[in-house]
């Protein structure tokens, strides 16, 4: 038998994030200017978008540290900031809500935030409804080599809670309203992927709207 030290993936999945956080700290991304801050897609992965300033942790036009208090971009000055599948990533009240701060600083007074992230009420309500079969039949469908490795389909429940630790938090309408209420964000209003594109059709489709939360968020008292 072999032996020696088995990390969790979890473990591993943490080291190699905070290595990164570390990495993106040390070296500074390129000049920016008015044009390139204007339109901000913030945790971009792999999906980046022409005509966007493509921000994450690495490998993106603009390496930064998104737990960082303080982000390397200028007082308002974005008129759209776009997040997807990013939020539920970080823990709400060290993390998240010093995030919304962050995004409220440099947002500009008629500027918008859209987010998505996956909807605790839609993953809660699926596991009563059928036990997550049609969330199931979904995300085979839009990732077919994904698997539960023999796991009857109510493990799927578990993927959206942790996905192999790297989940912190699910959000339904009244929770994510008010995190963005404690960064100062007065209007937050329910929208679909289907608005989001409408708006801005270069973003690459996800069809995920049976497992997503869609918000709209503004600073103002109308969004």
């Amino acid at each position: 038998m072999k032996s020696g030290l088995m990390l969790d993936p979890r473990t591993i999945f943490q080291l190699k994030y905070e290595a990164a956080r570390t990495l993106a700290r040390l070296r500074p991304g390129p000049k920016l200017s008015a044009e390139t801050t204007h339109r901000v897609h913030l945790g971009c992965g792999t999906r980046r978008v022409e005509g966007w300033l493509n921000c994450d942790i690495s490998r993106s036009d603009f390496n930064l540290d998104l737990l960082a208090r303080r982000l390397p971009l200028p007082d308002n000055c974005a008129e759209v900031i776009i997040s997807q599948h990013v939020i539920e990533h970080l823990e709400l009240h060290e993390q998240l809500i010093p995030l919304f701060r962050e995004m409220r600083r440099i947002l500009r007074p008629d500027g918008k935030v859209w987010l998505s992230c996956p909807d605790l009420e839609k993953v809660c309500a699926a596991y009563v409804q059928d036990k997550a079969m049609e969330l199931w039949k979904d995300r085979r469908e839009r990732f077919p080599n994904f698997t539960l490795n023999g796991a009857p389909v109510q493990h799927l429940i578990n993927d959206f809670f942790h996905q192999r630790g790297q989940h912190r938090n699910l959000f339904d309408l009244e929770l994510l309203t008010w995190a963005l209420g404690q960064a100062g964000f007065r209007s937050v209003r329910r929208v679909r992927e289907a608005d989001l594109l409408a708006a801005y059709p270069e973003f690459p489709e996800r069809k995920d709207d049976i497992q997503s939360l869609y918000v709209m968020a503004s600073p103002g008292s109308s969004a």
